[in-house]
């Protein structure tokens, strides 16, 4: 028997493969520092749990609507009205199993065998993978570091072709935590508008940035183009709901009417009780004062990880301006060996220092860049600096 070839060319997550690794080991009784995974180490607020149990107490257990719940949607759309004053019709929203889902909806509604979608390097693990499962070519772009790992106009009109039917921008971003000012996105625009090409903004993360920076929404920023820009966003990060599965998408009626049409032939809708909860969490403003609190705690351990790495001279790392991680250069160390075991690359680097010194990272080849890790500062400081304490021991270890 034959399995799908389509499916074949798809990577696992890495980053979820590397949670697993570092969770299995700890239930084995080991004591592993994890910065690998993805999400808030701090809880769901008591509120949104409340709102769930009082769903399920009132019997809301049944099946909503496709593109989701009217009361969320209706939340969702004001929420954003009053962050970005932007307003979207609850008709121009969709509520999606978390934001991977609102992109692959998202990339199959408009993705036809051949089109093209550019996404820069480096790119958050899931891009590249559901544009292929979308049915549509993943164009990777190479950025530099000089430039903080932000696509430049000239690079996005060089990789411009006839087959380009999208492009894909996260802001602030995962991995690397860069952060497009206005006048950058200013710059991309000036050469988007020239052609016909759909904007896909995953702003998943704009809540979390840092050093009082300002977050605009792509859509606030460029409202001409609204028509043809998807924005991604959702309840995981801000409100420390990843397991919970709820992301939105904002978009022009049509393309919304097609992602719906995708959902309702495959997960019919977003748990229900989450989306009570959810629309329960944008409709109380005192929870804007967690998210704050939270962030202040972020930026701190940010601070903390920065200084811990800036003293490990092997290896050279920018200082994120969102989301939380930092990606770190690992050029220098290639080619090194470990009790006769030779770093051959991000993911050799990633077995070995879990296997030697007990510390989960993501190699960066799940990003497209092979001479990287990253590591997650979503945990407490203490296992920050124990963590960065064995990177440092394992990186001393290491003989040429």
């Amino acid at each position: 028997m034959k399995y799908s070839a389509r499916i074949e060319k798809i990577e696992e997550s890495k980053t979820i493969a590397v949670s697993t690794e570092a969770n299995r080991l700890t239930a084995a009784g080991e004591d592993v520092v994890s910065f690998g995974a993805g999400e808030p180490d701090f809880p769901t607020p008591a509120p949104i749990k409340k709102a769930a149990v009082e769903a399920m107490e009132k019997g809301y257990t049944g099946y909503t609507s496709a593109s989701g719940l009217p009361e969320l949607k209706k939340a969702v759309t004001n929420k954003f009205a009053a962050d970005y004053k932007i307003k979207y019709s609850t008709e121009e929203v969709f509520v999606g199993n978390g934001g991977k889902q609102v992109l692959f909806n998202g990339l199959s509604a408009i993705l036809e065998a051949g089109d093209e979608v550019l996404i820069p390097k480096p790119y958050w693990v899931s891009y590249p993978e559901l544009v292929k499962l979308a049915g549509g070519t993943p164009v990777l772009i190479e950025t530099k570091a000089a430039d903080r790992y932000k696509l430049k106009a000239a690079e996005l009109k060089e990789n411009i072709t006839e087959k380009t039917k999208a492009i894909i921008l996260n802001s602030p971003s995962n991995p690397d935590g860069h952060f497009y000012s206005n006048s950058e996105l200013e710059k991309l625009v000036s050469v988007l508008i020239k052609h016909d090409i759909f904007v896909i903004s995953d702003e998943i993360y704009d809540k979390l940035l840092y050093d009082k920076q300002e977050f605009k929404s792509m859509v606030q920023l460029f409202p001409d183009l609204k028509a043809r820009i998807l924005v991604v966003n959702g309840m995981s990060k801000s409100y420390a709901m990843t397991g919970w599965r709820v992301g939105f998408g904002f978009a022009n009626e049509d393309w919304i009417k097609a992602m719906t049409k995708i959902q309702s032939h495959t997960t019919s809708n977003v748990n229900t009780i989450a989306q009570y909860a959810s629309a329960k969490a944008l409709e109380n403003n005192e929870l804007e004062k967690i998210i704050e609190k939270r962030k202040s705690i972020y930026q701190k351990r940010r601070d903390l990880t920065a200084s811990l790495l800036a003293e490990i001279e092997a290896i050279d790392t920018l200082k994120p301006a969102g989301a939380f991680y930092f990606f770190i250069d690992i050029s220098k160390l290639i080619g090194k060996k470990i009790k006769g075991e030779q770093i051959q690359g991000s993911l050799s680097f990633s077995d070995l220092l879990l296997k030697e010194d007990k510390v989960a990272v993501v190699p960066g080849i799940a990003f497209g860049m092979d001479n990287f890790i990253r590591i997650s500062f979503a945990l407490g400081e203490e296992r920050i600096k124990t963590g960065i304490k064995r990177i440092a021991d394992f990186i001393a270890r290491l003989e040429s």
